[in-house]
Order: structure tokens, then sequence, then C-alpha cells
């Protein structure tokens, strides 16, 4: 089988890895896959290498040019640039965000592709109209839709009335390598003798960035040594409010807290593995996900984790089985779990114990599989209702 998998950017955000792991898994399964991206300033290729044919349409910035218009561009570049491409070949065309399923919804109304698949991982709250439209039209135009979580299927088929096919995450084999040396790996990156809290996704609301901020601020009271990693690069959409936000409260923070706390950007993915491994916690209360793939590398390197209580996370996570599950509107709550995880260390051990145990079921290798099954179905079937 023939797929072509679309995804909106080169960087590791979540989407990103998810298209680039399924890519792999399916192309052991005896697949040819293509992977087509936005390459967003200038970048050619995806973060990392990968074990698929890709191809990166090069995206120029504009100054001056306000959000809406380049929302609107960048359909419109991605459209163009698809447009030249083979698509004909491809027995299956799969998107994973809004701006892929414009694009294709455009090049299926030009007779480019019969039709197209969406995974949807989450749904945002936008108020920027191009992006409200561009949501919409993404779930709606797809002939199936894909979801990585109970949660999310729910809300689909009650907010739209779409049926979707639940298919979760998998997690790397390479996560679950374990540590040589946790004080040797601490000491490479500037962090001996601390203690470690790790947060991936970047500086964003649903990632409540700033309540795990002000939480570090409480958690440095009783633990003088603590520092926070701060990792992942920005995402597509503009959140610079809430940057703005952040390095406000930043700023406001008593110097020793300030300083124990590095924004490590958009780390390579040695790099993330190896803060998994040396961290001492890892943190993520968000307010809203897919799923946690985050959550499950953690875990699969045998880190403890402090999640939040939203019901996604309660697909997967049980509270002081898995991981400690604090309420998200509370710096307090997140706080306190932080506190008590590395404190605590029956309990810290029994977390990353278990959680390495959950995280094996998940795999690549099956949720290729279940994608497969339905591509299958749906080329069989001739498409209609073949996710339903």
């Amino acid at each position: 089988m023939k797929i072509a998998l679309y995804t909106y950017n080169t960087k590791p955000r979540g989407g990103v890895v998810h298209t680039l792991a399924l890519a792999e898994a399916m192309n052991r399964r005896g697949c040819q896959v293509k992977v087509f991206a936005l390459g967003l300033g200038g970048t050619s290729g995806f973060y990392r290498p990968i074990e698929a044919e890709e191809r990166v349409i090069p995206f120029s910035a504009r100054a001056g040019e306000t959000f809406e218009s380049r929302v609107i561009r960048y359909i419109e570049t991605y459209t163009a640039g698809l447009e030249a491409e083979p698509l004909e070949q491809f027995d299956i065309h799969h998107v994973q965000d809004c701006i892929s399923a414009n694009s294709l919804s455009r090049l299926k109304e030009k007779g480019r592709v019969p039709f197209f698949i969406r995974t949807v991982h989450h749904l945002d709250d936008f108020t920027t109209p191009a992006l409200v439209d561009c949501q919409q039209k993404s779930v709606i135009r797809p002939e199936a839709l894909i979801t990585v979580s109970d949660y999310w299927r729910k809300r689909l088929s009650d907010d739209i009335g779409r049926n979707s096919t639940v298919i979760h995450n998998g997690v790397d084999h390479r996560f679950f390598k374990p540590c040589d040396d946790k004080r040797e790996l601490k000491k490479k990156y500037g962090l001996a003798d601390k203690t470690v809290y790790f947060t991936l996704g970047g500086i964003e609301p649903r990632k409540n960035t700033i309540r795990t901020l002000r939480a570090f601020a409480e958690v440095k009271r009783s633990i003088p040594d603590a520092v926070l990693v701060i990792a992942g690069g920005t995402t597509l959409f503009d959140y610079r409010y809430y940057l703005d936000d952040f390095h406000q409260e930043l700023n406001g923070l008593d110097k020793a807290v300030r300083d124990d706390i590095r924004i490590a950007g958009s780390p390579d993915t040695d790099t993330i593995q190896d803060y998994y491994q040396l961290a001492d916690c890892f943190v993520q209360p968000s307010v809203k996900e897919g799923w946690g793939l985050a959550i499950m590398e953690a875990m699969a390197a045998g880190t403890p984790v402090v999640a939040s209580t939203i019901e996604v996370f309660r697909e997967f996570l049980i509270h002081e089985d898995h991981a400690l599950l604090a309420d998200p509107e509370d710096e307090g709550s997140i706080a306190a779990s932080m506190t008590r995880i590395v404190k605590d260390r029956g309990l810290s051990y029994k977390l990353s114990r278990n959680g390495k145990e959950a995280a094996k079921a998940y795999s690549w290798e099956s949720a290729a599989d279940q994608h497969l099954a339905l591509y299958e179905r749906m080329v069989q079937n001739g498409r209609a209702g073949a996710a339903d």
C-alpha cells in the first residue's frame, strides 16, 4: 500500500512526532510511505532523520504579515506545493492537522485526491477567524476521522455529530532504554546535585506552563536545589500573548527561583531522551491534551510523573498508581504533588515501576496495524462510512 502522510511542521511537536513514528512503523510493515510537511523559516528537513521518504515544502516569512494572513498563506503554500506532486500514486492520504486538512480539501475539489482521512489529536479554542474556519473545515471535510483518545471520540460525536476511530499513540522503543548513570547524565547538562523537574511541550496555554512556573516557585521553598527544565519549541499557532505573560511572571520571581529555570527551546531527539532519564519528575499538568504522548515517553523512561486530573489522562493513568494527578487550575495542588513525588522515595519507586509497565501496552507497531486495517476498509468499502 502506498500512503501519504501530511503534517504541518518539521519541529518536534506532538503531532509531528506522531506522524514520523507512524510512518516508520508502517514502512516496517512493508508499505511505501511518504511524509509531507511545511518547512517554516527555511527548514528543509525534519528535526530528525526518518526511515521514510519525505518532502518538505518551503514557507518563507514576510515582514509585517498579520497572523490571519499567515494562516491563509500556510494553506495556499502547502496546496501549491502539493499540486506539483504525483499524488495519484497514493492509495491513502492521511492528514494530522487543520492546515494539512484544508490543503487536501482544496486538492480534493480539484480532483487531485479522491478522499482523505484526518487524525484529530485535539480541538483548540481558537478566536482568530482564519483558524476557527480552518479547524471547522478540517473536521467536516475528511472522509473519515481518527482520534487518539476516547474522550475526543466522544467530543467529536457530541459536538459535531461525527464518528471516529480511536487509535492510541505508541511509545518509541528507545525510551525504555535504562539510564546508565543518572548522576553523570545530570553532570553532562550542568545539573549535578540538582533535583530536576522536566516538562516538554513549550510555553502555551493548554500545557498550563504559567501555573507550572508558579508551582515550581512554591516547590523551591522546601526543595532549594530544585531546577525546572522547560523544553519544546513554539507551535504553528500564535500564543504570543501567553508567552508574554509567562515571561512577565518569570521576571517577577525571586532571583534564586528564576536562576533555576532553564528554557531549553527545541532540543534534538537524543537530548529529549536524556532529559527524560535524568529528571527526578516529569511535570505536565495540562488543561487540554489529545492523549499524552510525552507522559507516556516519560513513563517508559521510568520517570515519575505529575499530570493533571483532566479526563483524557484518566483514561490511562490511575492516581497514586501510575502518576500523581493534580488539579490543573490550582498551582498549590501541582506544587504539593511535585514536592511529594520526590520526597516520598517509596511512592517515587512505585510510580516509576508501574508507569514503565503501563507504557509497554502502547506500541507504534500496534498503532500501525490498526491504521492499516482502517485504510484497507476505506479502500475496499468505497470509503464512505468505513470508519463508523
